[in-house]
């Protein structure tokens, strides 16, 4: 993080302001149930909810070799143009994409959800819905919260030349970078990616020349607002302070990944009850994600706001 700040300090320097602020935050209290983070995130529930574009989450940032990401969906493709700009550390002659997705079985990078409560980005994506990426060189740090857990062993075993800390540094920078200074935010939703794409022949979409500024502003906060659609005031049942319908912890492992999570609940009482009642709860909990994700639908199309 410090020298994510030194290189932007670098740049602000030579004249470089980014259109978007860029907040540094350095948790305190991971330990026990995310305190520092999630107590802030309450605090400032209101300024998040309308303002914060994205949240961007390097918790232990190497642990060995090989690039792991997790991300809400809309950002996959910046992380993977990211990557694709920065040199493997671990060999010279491929960039970090290119081992990223060698290490995959299929021709694509493998990029984990965020369901898991296991680390900072928790709060954000599952309490206010704030598209989130989180990622680190290596898995299975072997001296994690142990009295070994320094800067002797990183110094000796987990990262003797510091060569991943600076790529990690290098991919960091470069998103948060273009989520700062695109002008149209760099948010890949799919099908909606070729409306974006053809923004340039949008009439209304240039005043005299120049981007309809208005027009611009109002792209974006669809853009932002559309993973807030995912948050149901009401929470899910039996656990109201995760509100996200897609993503949030397993029930029974808060470092474990659920997608669809109030539906799996349901499922997983309705079997083990196997009640005409507990089965039509079920039906419930598909028509509430359902009704979230048609309104990430009606957000996109400007129809919701």
């Amino acid at each position: 993080m410090l020298e994510v700040a030194q290189r932007l300090g670098k740049l602000q320097k030579r004249g470089w302001k980014p259109r978007r602020t860029i907040v540094f935050c350095n948790w305190d209290a991971e330990e026990y149930g995310l305190i520092g983070s999630t107590e802030w995130v309450e605090e400032n529930r209101e300024m998040i909810a309308s303002r914060v574009v994205a949240y961007l989450n390097v918790d232990s940032a190497v642990h060995a070799a090989g690039f792991h990401a997790s991300a809400t969906p809309q950002l996959d493709e910046l992380l993977k143009q990211a990557t694709q700009q920065v040199q493997d550390p671990d060999n010279s002659s491929q960039t970090i994409y290119e081992a990223w997705v060698g290490s995959s079985k299929s021709n694509e990078p493998m990029i984990g959800r965020l369901g898991g409560g296991g680390s900072d980005y928790a709060a954000f994506v599952q309490h206010i819905g704030v598209p989130s990426v989180d990622m680190s060189f290596g898995k299975g740090y072997p001296v994690y919260h142990s009295m070994y857990d320094d800067f002797t062993w990183m110094k000796k075993f987990g990262d003797p030349m510091f060569h991943r800390h600076v790529a990690a540094a290098s991919v960091w920078g470069l998103v948060a970078l273009k989520l700062a200074d695109e002008e149209l935010l760099p948010f890949n939703y799919l099908s909606y990616s070729h409306e974006l794409q053809t923004l340039e022949e949008y009439k209304g979409w240039e005043l005299n020349g120049k981007k309809d500024p208005q027009k611009v502003r109002e792209w974006n906060d669809r853009l932002m607002m559309a993973e807030r659609a995912f948050i149901d005031r009401d929470g899910l049942s039996g656990r109201p302070w995760s509100k996200h319908m897609i993503y949030a912890h397993s029930k029974h492992n808060d470092y474990g990944s659920k997608s669809f999570p109030g539906v799996d609940d349901a499922i997983e009482k309705a079997r083990s009850l196997n009640t005409t009642e507990s089965w039509h709860f079920v039906q419930h909990e598909v028509w509430r994600v359902s009704r979230a994700v048609t309104h990430v639908s009606l957000v996109l199309n400007g129809k919701l706001t």
